[in-house]
């Protein structure tokens, strides 16, 4: 143990740690509304959203842009903007609900139990300051660390994501690095304070497929090294199958499907999973060599279908499926689906 990991030992605020049959994080009914644009309605962004995530396993969130997936992320860091609120459920963190904390406990968290990488570097790292100083700032904050165990705490964290040079590195500016660079940036002012859980939200939009690869490679190896919880916001079933254990798969705000990885890419029991696991580029072509897509557009929040939100754009639709909206149904081994014929699947 480095001097700096020895110091960040000693100042480091401790949770309670589950023991190794609980899960880490326990998301239970999250229900969180949105103000609309005229401020006259609340709308269901996220409806009802449940989960556990144990210490070194990654859970995948999928689904199309405006599903609830990054409201869901925000929420456990406490970032909702001031338009959105909790509407109901549980967030436990190491045996605390997070959803019962104020904003001064919730900071004292950020950055040292929970971090978030976000999707675009260039917004998330501040132009005016050089790379030391932006990693400085949760090592000084929440370990206390200064002059030399700062130092050499920096220069470790860039070398813990592949960064060369690290001595250099610290005085650059953000401008001065690569895109896939600066993500790695991002993740090593993340993992600064040894966090148990790391959530990244679309964390390779930004990055070409080489620096794409790169980073989800990245991010396992620190999961396994360092034994984190990791959550995968993303729309793309590519970084699901390379990088998570287990999938949520979200639309219009809700559950729809849930289970292990490889469950969920051999037997599909939600239309909307299936449709989105045939739109994969290069795995599913027609023999035109088109690409399959979804028929239709996502709901409007403001004015869901009666019965399943999925219906209007769904190949299987039934008379029911307009009536009434599906409950999640187990289908086994910890797969769960919300569809009246996921059993006919």
């Amino acid at each position: 143990m480095s001097k700096a990991d020895a110091m960040a030992a000693k100042v480091l605020p401790l949770m309670p740690e589950p023991t190794p049959s609980e899960p880490l994080v326990e998301v239970r009914d999250l229900r969180i509304q949105l103000r609309s644009r005229d401020g006259a309605r609340l709308l269901n962004v996220v409806n009802g959203v449940s989960f556990p995530l144990h210490r070194g396993r990654t859970l995948g969130i999928v689904g199309e842009s405006g599903c609830g997936k990054s409201t869901t992320a925000l929420a456990l860091m406490g970032l909702l903007p001031g338009s959105a609120r909790v509407a109901g459920g549980q967030v436990q963190f190491a045996g605390e609900n997070l959803l019962a904390k104020s904003e001064k406990e919730m900071r004292e968290l950020r950055g040292a139990k929970i971090s978030m990488i976000f999707q675009d570097p260039m917004v998330a790292l501040d132009p005016l300051f050089t790379i030391g100083d932006q990693l400085a700032e949760p090592l000084e904050r929440h370990l206390k660390l200064s002059g030399a165990a700062l130092r050499e705490r920096q220069v470790s964290l860039l070398q813990a994501v592949s960064i060369p040079s690290p001595e250099t590195r610290l005085g650059q500016y953000p401008h001065q690095m690569s895109g896939g660079m600066l993500q790695r940036v991002v993740g090593a002012i993340a993992i600064a304070c040894n966090p148990a859980l790391l959530i990244a939200d679309e964390p390779t939009t930004a990055l070409d497929p080489t620096a794409q690869a790169q980073f989800l490679d990245l991010l396992a190896r620190l999961r396994d090294t360092y034994q984190l919880a990791l959550i995968v916001v993303t729309h793309d079933f590519g970084v699901t199958a390379r990088l998570c254990d287990d999938v949520l798969v979200m639309y219009a705000g809700s559950v729809v499907e849930r289970g292990p990885v490889r469950e969920i890419f051999d037997h599909p029991r939600h239309p909307y999973t299936q449709a989105l696991l045939a739109a994969i580029p290069q795995a599913q072509e027609d023999r035109q060599g088109r690409l399959r897509t979804i028929e239709g557009q996502p709901p409007d929040l403001a004015r869901l279908p009666q019965g399943c939100a999925f219906a209007p754009r769904c190949p299987n639709v039934r008379p029911k499926c307009h009536e009434l909206p599906p409950p999640l149904r187990e289908m086994g081994d910890g797969h769960v689906a919300s569809c009246w014929r996921a059993g006919e699947v």
